[in-house]
């Protein structure tokens, strides 16, 4: 066989390749994302009764897919096993970073993540703003979730019972009477607007950032001194700051789905 036809055969045989795996994620896609039997697979992806059966019979031998009692079939053990194990390896830190400096530098104001710890916020990264007195939170730093804004973002899913519990927790400079009522709307819109007591009257505008089973996995809030954050400030800055922690969420795998919380 000459040159040309072996480097021809391998051109071939790494586009069949190839394909089958893209045939393949697409059944894997499909039945991750509603649990379906095998006519329906084949249906919906277009393949061959045939091709459809192998990939399928392939995908579950390796617990890609796993076949429940009424014949469909889903996402198994395999995948969720990869999904734990790229969840455990992801640095949300250097996801968020992009999207925390184009937040400071679009607001002019610091800007930070932070994750929760129980019943407390940590904050994981400041991107510094341009303002003359800054909000100099330092990564590491852990706050009773209540108190501030990202706390109340990290604590957005949970029930208004769990809600009445932290609060006993805070001082009752942290405590205005609105709180619960706030929580309630901030956990509709999706934003927080949080004026903090003096005498540092930090105020913020806080949004959790969810990933692909939409729960909530860190926050992100742009946060100054009460001269730099009137009423009207944070309003115009909610759907910036909103926008940012979904950008994160979308690198994450989140799909725009919330998760249901419960009102008990």
């Amino acid at each position: 066989m000459s040159d040309k036809a072996a480097n021809s055969d391998a051109d071939d045989s790494r586009k069949t390749g190839t394909q089958t795996l893209e045939r393949g994620l697409d059944l894997l896609e499909l039945a991750v994302n509603e649990s379906l039997t095998l006519a329906e697979l084949t249906t919906r992806s277009g393949l061959p009764r045939g091709v459809a059966y192998r990939l399928v019979t392939a995908l579950a031998g390796r617990e890609f897919l796993a076949q429940s009692g009424n014949g469909r079939f889903r996402g198994g053990p395999s995948l969720l096993r990869l999904s734990h194990r790229a969840g455990e390896q992801t640095d949300i830190a250097a996801i968020a970073r992009p999207h925390l400096d184009a937040l400071s530098e679009r607001t002019g104001l610091s800007a930070f993540l932070g994750r929760r710890d129980g019943e407390y916020s940590v904050h994981l990264l400041r991107s510094q703003g341009s303002e003359r007195v800054a909000v100099t939170t330092q990564p590491g730093t852990r706050r009773l979730l209540p108190e501030t804004g990202m706390g109340k973002a990290l604590m957005l899913d949970d029930t208004p019972a769990e809600w009445a519990r932290l609060q006993t927790l805070i001082g009752p400079e942290h405590r205005p009477d609105a709180l619960l009522p706030a929580l309630e709307a901030a956990a509709a819109s999706g934003v927080v607007l949080q004026r903090g007591p003096p005498p540092d009257s930090i105020c913020s505008v806080a949004a959790p950032v969810r990933d692909a089973t939409g729960r909530i996995v860190a926050a992100i809030n742009v946060a100054a001194a009460a001269p730099y954050l009137s009423d009207a400030r944070m309003a115009e800055l909610a759907p910036w700051v909103k926008q940012a922690a979904e950008a994160v969420g979308n690198v994450l795998g989140h799909s725009g789905v919330r998760r249901t919380r419960s009102n008990a």
